[in-house]
């Protein structure tokens, strides 16, 4: 008899479901499903399934969905309350391995667990990140991780951050990177052509994709692309992402810097379209401060674009040599990014083709097969 194990599926179906951590569950999911290891996979998220597009059409059928009570209204006492409800729905399952995913993890389970940590970002830059919300959902997330058989970090940024802040052993932490979809690849042609003019977009441009909040830098991009800018104006700069919350500030720096004519706020953008965006751009400029992973800088690169990144959090380990890093706190050192990967076809070729070769090593079928390589090492017996 297969081995019954849940898998926390509320990113598909919360705030998450078109970030970072809902596309991470999707193709936790997709490759659990379609692999051959064995599991029964059961699914607990909010409503009679996960959004719509999240999941391959052939998953449908070969999962056990089970439906959490609510979903995450915000308020500060969502989180006891959604403690309890995720407890109580996976210790009467019968699952005999549960996967935490989203950030806000029970420690109220029974059975063996094995938890994904993305990141501690309230914890390491504080401010405007740890407030009484976050830090309730990081105690329990702690708490969790200290019950968990096995903990998950996505980069070793991560694990270290793990071990530094968290105070858990490194020995009960495994690093397990994401994977570039299959679907990120070059696009050329009335492909492309099509796919920028959905958008509005018309080269020679930059690309920005991401949220805004305070640690995606935003301000000193701005001021590194006013630096750059052409005496003409013709290269655009063009920043994807849900802009909610961010509008007012985002138009008063672009009126400030007097880039109305230069930048480019087309909003979120589907998936589907993302290889095209990426093929377009003369580089993927991400000067973020931190990031727990940073999924964009290879999708880029199997896209062939050149990447533009800061040399800080788990940037530089997941670029590699593929990237061009620079200081994110100094908009002269992104200006002169900028200019190097727009006027300079010989950096830009090595990028490129060092882009392909580091990507291809990071695979959504590799990440799963060590994930349910631990699901093996705990189901069977190990600690």
């Amino acid at each position: 008899m297969a081995d019954r194990v849940g898998v926390d599926c509320r990113a598909l179906g919360n705030i998450n479901r078109n970030r970072g951590i809902g596309r991470y569950t999707a193709n936790v999911v997709n490759g659990l499903v379609a692999s051959a290891e064995g599991f029964e996979p059961v699914l607990f998220g909010y409503g009679d399934g996960p959004a719509p597009g999240l999941l391959d059409a052939a998953v449908f059928d070969r999962f056990e969905w089970r439906r959490l009570p609510g979903a995450d209204d915000g308020s500060i006492y969502r989180g006891p309350r959604g403690h309890l409800e995720l407890a109580r729905a996976v210790n009467t399952s019968g699952v005999d391995l549960f996967h935490g995913i989203d950030h806000n993890m029970t420690p109220l389970l029974r059975c063996p667990s094995i938890i994904t940590v993305h990141d501690l970002i309230p914890l390491v830059l504080r401010g405007p990140y740890l407030g009484p919300k976050s830090l309730l959902w990081m105690l329990s997330h702690r708490a969790a991780c200290m019950r968990a058989n096995r903990v998950i970090a996505v980069s070793e940024c991560t694990r270290d951050d793990i071990v530094r802040i968290w105070k858990i052993p490194g020995d009960r932490i495994v690093v397990v990177p994401e994977g570039v979809s299959p679907g990120y690849q070059p696009v050329e042609g009335p492909l492309l052509e099509k796919g920028l003019e959905r958008y509005g977009i018309k080269r020679p441009y930059f690309l920005y994709l991401g949220g805004f909040d305070p640690r995606k830098n935003i301000g000193n991009m701005l001021l590194a692309f006013k630096r750059f800018l052409p005496s003409d104006g013709e290269v655009t700069l063009v920043l994807c992402g849900d802009t909610g919350g961010y509008e007012e500030y985002l138009a008063d720096e672009i009126e400030e810097l007097g880039l109305e004519d230069s930048v480019l706020l087309p909003g979120f953008i589907d998936d589907d379209d993302l290889p095209a965006l990426y093929s377009g751009a003369l580089a993927l400029v991400f000067v973020s401060v931190y990031e727990g992973f940073g999924l964009p800088l290879l999708e880029a690169m199997a896209c062939g674009t050149p990447v533009l990144a800061s040399d800080v959090s788990s940037i530089p380990g997941v670029a590699g040599d593929a990237a061009l890093l620079v200081d994110p706190l100094d908009p002269a050192a992104i200006a002169l990014g900028l200019s190097v990967l727009a006027g300079n076809p010989d950096a830009r070729a090595r990028l490129v083709e060092k882009g392909f070769e580091r990507s291809s090593g990071f695979t959504w079928e590799k990440a799963v097969t060590s994930i349910c390589g631990l699901y093996r090492d705990v189901l069977g017996g190990a600690t």
